[in-house]
């Protein structure tokens, strides 16, 4: 049998698909880098999120470039989102804001004398933002591929890789690798994570959206590299970051109900 004909799946890809696991392949990174559990580690997955969203946003140009071969890139895209955007933001939160040290999120007593449960408020916070992110990004991610969103100006919903840039440009200043230990993050984390689910439209990297998304994330690479290397200037870059990110989140959908955009 000829290889070719051995390894038929492999001889579909395009360079859509390429752009597809090379997402994926850093998402999985990432996740490695996170459970390492050192503060360089966390910083070097967070790096390499933003890195990932940046390609993952290159699939569909590529496909109407280039074509594709077959018809199950949506599918293949949903699931390096799941990995990229869904399991490794989600590993990333428990990581950072769930401490052994405090005892379990939640524990059973049982003897002779007594029966009830204690927890760590802490904990518990930390890891069931941790559960929402992760249940609810592949929610997303679902709703997405079976809809027609593609099709549309806007997504319904906070889109998994928004979410998990948001992750991380909160969770590189307020979080262990600064010291900070505070069951809020986590707390805004997970309400944060509830707009997934929603019906609020968000701007697609599209059009007129493209450069200012891209120029968002860029600005967000580069203030963790100079955290990596502990340049002073990391911190005044981060509320650019951050205001960039707001922006996003809550003026854009206000602008876009008001019919602001709408030619």
């Amino acid at each position: 049998m000829p290889l070719k004909k051995f390894f038929r799946p492999l001889t579909l890809l395009s360079y859509a698909d390429m752009a597809t696991l090379t997402s994926a392949f850093l998402g999985f990174l990432a996740i490695t880098y996170i459970i390492d559990g050192s503060k360089t580690s966390f910083i070097v997955a967070m790096i390499i999120l933003p890195i990932s969203a940046i390609i993952d946003g290159m699939d569909g140009a590529l496909a109407r470039r280039f074509g594709t071969k077959h018809d199950f890139g949506k599918y293949l895209d949903s699931i390096s989102d799941s990995i990229c955007f869904g399991m490794a933001p989600s590993i990333l939160v428990y990581s950072l804001y769930y401490d052994i040290d405090r005892g379990p999120a939640l524990d059973f007593i049982n003897n002779d004398l007594e029966f009830a449960f204690r927890y760590n408020l802490e904990n518990l916070v930390a890891i069931t933002a941790a559960i929402m992110i992760a249940l609810l990004s592949i929610l997303r991610l679902a709703r997405f591929t079976r809809g027609t969103q593609g099709e549309s100006t806007y997504f319904s919903g906070l889109p998994a890789p928004a979410l998990a840039m948001f992750i991380v440009v909160i969770s590189i200043k307020y979080s262990i690798v600064n010291g900070y230990d505070s069951v809020l993050i986590p707390f805004i984390i997970g309400l944060v994570s509830l707009l997934t689910v929603t019906t609020i439209s968000y701007a697609k990297a599209r059009a007129r959206f493209r450069n200012p998304i891209l120029f968002g994330i860029l600005v967000l690479i580069l203030t963790i590299v100079l955290r990596y290397f502990e340049n002073s200037m990391w911190e005044t870059l981060w509320y650019a970051a951050f205001g960039l990110y707001m922006a996003y989140f809550a003026l854009i959908p206000v602008m876009i109900w008001a019919g602001y955009f709408e030619e």
